[in-house]
């Protein structure tokens, strides 16, 4: 006996609501892609556990992941930790913020006036090839703390990535929109907030989310060098006294952290640029 859409669908309306979202939790374990990421991980665990006595090379050099599960238990009760996940945040967010408020403004400017883009690009060449890292010093003699160095390394790795992109997504809007606009009596102003600007969020998106990775680079390595504090200087601690467990916990740690800041940006990006996610 076959049943209608109709039906089916009144049939499921029936269901109480605690139960169809057992339903619908269900429905997202059993998805193929959840499953083979689990069994991935699960392999990769399994194969990381008994590397040092089956003598696979590089993996077995590491400590076991018991080990470091037993490690992530005691630094989990470590203020010492959760200090170093705040400050390590809040560095990322302040440097990562001030390179969207400076890079995304100049970016537009370089693309929409053809004389800022000349004056100011090939200062832009010069200084974007060299790696934030190598700023190090010269940022510990120059800003008057250490937290100051650190934010501007952190504002650096981000810095450039959202400056280009948002350079070439505006400039690669097909002109005749613009001709179109200004033809049927739209303003500068109305150009740039209904064609240029709209035209131009994917851009900028994906330049915060690949600078966002960066900028979680750059906060470890300075951290490492020119902080005192921070997830960065609890992992060169970590080494320093030979602790390789705490060392890949920290390190994992930072993966974590990296994974949420890319997703934070994914729904931002979803939310200024609805459009993108039905294309």
């Amino acid at each position: 006996m076959k049943i209608s859409s109709t039906a089916a669908r009144e049939t499921m309306t029936h269901f109480p609501v605690g139960r169809r979202r057992r339903f619908r939790w269900l429905s997202k374990i059993l998805n193929l892609n959840f499953l083979l990421g689990c069994i991935s991980i699960g392999s990769f665990a399994l194969i990381w556990e008994f590397a040092r006595p089956l003598g696979i090379p590089l993996i077995g050099n590491l400590p076991p992941i018991s080990e470091v599960i037993t490690a992530s238990k005691q630094l989990l009760v470590s203020n010492l930790y959760w200090e170093g996940w705040l400050l390590s945040v809040r560095r990322i967010t302040l440097g990562f913020l001030i390179a969207q408020v400076v890079g995304v403004p100049l970016g537009l400017m370089m693309a929409m006036h053809r004389a800022s883009f000349d004056t100011l690009f090939p200062v832009v060449e010069i200084l974007r090839p060299i790696p934030p890292v190598a700023w190090i010093p010269v940022s510990i003699i120059f800003w008057p703390t250490r937290e100051l160095s650190v934010l501007f390394i952190v504002f650096l790795g981000a810095f450039w990535i959202v400056l280009l992109n948002t350079i070439g997504g505006a400039s690669n809007i097909d002109q005749n929109y613009k001709r179109a606009a200004l033809s049927l009596g739209s303003s500068r102003r109305d150009l740039f907030r209904r064609i240029i600007l709209p035209a131009t969020i994917p851009s900028i998106i994906t330049g915060m989310a690949v600078g966002i990775g960066i900028a979680w680079e750059m906060v470890v390595a300075a951290e490492m060098v020119a902080g005192r504090t921070g997830l960065g200087y609890l992992l060169w601690q970590s080494f320093e006294i030979n602790a390789i467990a705490q060392c890949i916990v920290c390190m994992i740690s930072i993966g974590i952290a990296g994974y949420i800041s890319s997703e934070i940006i994914r729904l931002f990006g979803r939310y200024v640029a609805p459009w993108q996610a039905r294309q």
